[in-house]
């Protein structure tokens, strides 16, 4: 999640100035001796709720049975999974020389794992990947198999004049968004293999005769994948959530433009009697959304209840909660009157209302605050000697493309600790390896920089010798 606002050296020069005045509303630390905290154990009274509205598959349901959508075998995953169509490769190939600088500081420090995608997946910010997930993350759902040892990307393509045909709402403004797809890719291994992967476009029921259409104006900044479900953050309201078993193939997907034509980016939807999903071979359904009751989400908000975001998303093993996150710029924190805001909410009761249909509100489990401005994405776990939350933080550097990898546990008296990080890191999910050790996925986001990379926790959670500054 980035959305790319002016950060420029006289604004955070005013941001200075107005701490150092005794601004009781400024909330960035991204100056030296002001001290980074995440404070757990909030009261999450009075903090707006999350209700579900499901969306009306009938058309999908009808297109399946004419057979204009249809399935290798049954829809699925199962038939993403054996229709692979690209690779990644490790850090090490030739094929990543130009990306490698995006780890470079990281790579000499730590143990880091790194792999590059080709062709336009790597060279082009048409597409820009924004949140990871994986099958680690779906099989916390007690008994659910996600048939596959996967890593999930979620990407969202940028507004622009060409790309809007059918998001005609959204400006033509890149950080903006016109479409979303999930990237399915074989965990993969060190030795470069066991990497191959393919795009599923994620698209929403529409009773206007279209049968899908694209997922407008959703930045897509964080993702879990629990159990079928795949929940994507929609900034401004809540959570987006397809269904992995509705994923559908589009039986004429390189011939369904006009005329029988190759399908250009516009053609999503039917076009000359044919679905089309521009040039996708599977597309994946909507099923529903969680909005936020009462609405509204602002980034420099007032009160500790209101105007909650979304901007990323991960999941907690522990109590199977999904952990939303808000994302601010300098001059965001400094007119915000109360912190950022981490949220969990408990997938009990979001698989509940889904299964169920209930429109009972959903209330958050826990709520904690912090002063970390930019933050990309948050994992949060149990400390395994104490219990109190442990906090893994990744933060966009104001004015360049640096991240940091922070590391909070709560309560223990210490300052957050500060790790080297990928340039230009996304939001984080979490991994287990077989000797039990534990991981942190993300990407890095820009074209000839982009890499899905993993870093061991261990190695990011030694405590400072003093309070550090950013």
């Amino acid at each position: 999640m980035r959305i790319r606002m002016g950060r420029s050296g006289l604004v955070l020069a005013a941001a200075i100035c107005v701490v150092l005045a005794g601004s009781a509303t400024a909330w960035a630390v991204s100056w030296d001796n002001v001290k980074p905290v995440v404070d757990s154990g909030q009261s999450t009274s009075g903090l707006q709720k999350l209700v579900w509205t499901p969306t009306n598959l009938a058309p999908v349901d009808d297109a399946f049975a004419a057979g204009t959508l249809s399935a290798d075998g049954s829809p699925g995953l199962a038939q993403v999974y054996s229709h692979t169509d690209q690779q990644m490769y490790y850090k090490s190939a030739t094929q990543c020389s130009a990306a490698k600088p995006a780890i470079s500081a990281a790579d000499a420090k730590y143990t880091l794992a790194a792999w590059c995608f080709g062709g336009n997946d790597e060279t082009s910010n048409a597409w820009l990947p924004q949140a990871v997930t994986s099958s680690q993350d779906a099989e916390q759902y007690s008994g659910y198999s996600a048939g596959g040892d996967e890593v999930v990307g979620v990407w969202r393509q940028e507004a622009n004049a060409t790309d809007r045909g059918r998001c005609t709402s959204v400006p033509d403004d890149p950080d903006r968004s016109v479409n979303l797809r999930a990237t399915f890719i074989q965990r993969p291994y060190t030795d470069g293999t066991h990497s191959a992967y393919r795009h599923v476009l994620l698209v929403a029921p529409t009773t206007n005769g279209n049968v899908i259409a694209p997922i407008c104006d959703v930045h897509g900044g964080g993702a879990v994948w629990y159990g079928p479900y795949l929940f994507v953050s929609w900034h401004g309201a809540g959570f987006k959530v397809f269904d992995t078993r509705r994923t559908y193939k589009i039986p004429y997907d390189t011939t369904c433009g006009a005329g029988g034509a190759a399908p250009g980016v516009n053609d999503i939807g039917v076009v000359g009697g044919r679905v089309c999903a521009a040039g996708n071979r599977y597309v994946m359904v909507q099923v529903g959304q969680f909005a936020t009751s009462p609405s509204g989400c602002s980034t420099t908000p007032t009160s500790l209840n209101a105007g909650l975001c979304f901007s990323g998303i991960s999941l907690q093993w522990s109590d199977n909660s999904i952990v939303s996150s808000e994302y601010r710029n300098t001059t965001d924190m400094t007119a915000s009157g109360v912190p950022v805001r981490i949220v969990n909410w408990p997938t009990a009761d979001l698989v509940n209302r889904i299964t169920t249909g209930s429109a009972t509100p959903v209330t958050a489990s826990t709520l904690a605050t912090t002063n970390f401005e930019g933050v990309q994405g948050v994992m949060e776990r149990p400390n395994a000697t104490s219990g109190r939350p442990e906090f893994f933080l990744s933060r966009t550097v104001p004015g360049n493309d640096s991240s940091q990898l922070w590391y909070e546990h709560d309560g223990d008296g210490v300052c957050p600790a500060p790790g080297v990080f990928v340039d230009n890191a996304e939001q984080m999910s979490y991994w287990v390896d077989s000797d039990g050790n534990g991981h942190l996925w993300t990407f890095t986001e820009y074209a000839n920089r982009r890499m899905l990379v993993r870093v061991y926790t261990n190695e990011y959670n030694n405590p400072p010798s003093g309070c550090p500054t950013q």
